[in-house]
Order: structure tokens, then sequence, then C-alpha cells
């Protein structure tokens, strides 16, 4: 057996091995749990001591903050989710906010900046409240677009002010980004 065949071999088994690595398998009690479900209505709230980013530069509070995200993935996520996976066991959907980060206009504009909210999120059962099933970490995020060099920073900041109306656009980009993530969890895919 000659070096290259065995350096062929090798490297067909480490490649074998990254792709049963890559593969996600999902727990098949988390599955039958999830395809009972049925969505039938949607709650979000923020853990008392959620983490926000600084004031904005233009004055708007963390608190205010936190309260835009929520109100923005409320109406998100009880339009989208509703009816999610599918089953015959009526449930709610909690999302509790843990960060909940919204990039101010300027900030955006001038720097890139980014938007992210990480929460949990449990389904419960309607008619006794029991959880059915919970993930402990989903996160969505909004990300500004960064340039380098001279050009390369005005031609972002052109993208970032065209992309940017105000917080609650980006609240609600943010929203959806978050309630796909959900989504994925609720349905796996």
């Amino acid at each position: 057996m000659s070096i290259s065949n065995i350096f062929l071999k090798v490297a067909i088994v480490v490649a074998g091995l990254t792709l049963l690595a890559g593969c996600q398998t999902r727990d098949p009690r988390l599955v039958e749990a999830l395809n009972g479900a049925n969505v039938t209505s949607v709650r979000v709230e923020a853990t008392p001591d959620v983490s926000t980013g600084l004031p904005m530069l233009n004055g708007i509070t963390p608190e205010a903050q936190a309260a835009m995200i929520v109100r923005a993935l409320e109406a998100d996520a009880s339009a989208k989710l509703k009816g999610l996976p599918g089953g015959p066991k009526a449930a709610r959907l909690v999302i509790t906010l843990q960060q909940a980060d919204l990039a101010s206009a300027p900030g955006r504009v001038l720097g890139g900046t980014d938007s992210y909210i990480t929460g949990t999120v449990r389904l419960e059962n309607v008619a006794d409240g029991s959880v059915i099933a919970q993930n402990p970490r989903i996160v969505g995020s909004d990300h500004g677009v960064k340039g380098s060099g001279n050009v390369g920073f005005f031609v972002a900041m052109a993208i970032n002010a065209v992309a940017t109306k105000d917080q609650n656009a980006l609240a609600q980009k943010l929203a959806a980004s978050f309630t796909l993530e959900i989504r994925k969890w609720l349905t796996g895919k």
C-alpha cells in the first residue's frame, strides 16, 4: 500500500466523520412533545434585570428599549407562530427576554452597531400550565454593515442610513430574527 493510498483513505475517513459530526439530530422525545402541541397564544416578558445596552444617543432609556422590543416581538411571534407545530394540544408560548440591546440610529449609521436579543422560550400546556418543552437559549440579531477604508466606511454609512428608519424598525427586524429562531426550534426547519 502506497503512502498516497493511505493518505486518501485517511482523508475519506476524516471527511466522513466531519459530515457525521455536522449532522444534528433532535431528541425524539422533544420532537414528539413539540409535534403534539399547537401554539394558541404568545406571551413575552422580560426578566426584572434584563440586560440592555447603554442609553441611546437619542435619549431612549434601556427600559424603553426593552419595552420596544417586547412589543415588536409579541406582535411578530403572535402573527407567525400561532398554529405551530400543528398538534392537537393547545399550548402557550412564553418568551422571556434576558438580554436586549437595540442599536441607536446614530450608532447604527456611524458605527454599524449590531442589535441582538437573547432569551428562553417555553411551551406550556394551556389546560394545566405544565411545561411541554423549553429552550434555554434563543438568540436573534440584526447586524449593521461595517466598512473599512475611506470609501468602505462611507458606503457602509450610506447603507446603514437607508436601512435604519428608526428604532421601531430595528426592533421589528430584531423580533423577526428571534421569531425565526423560535420557529426553527418548534418545527425543526
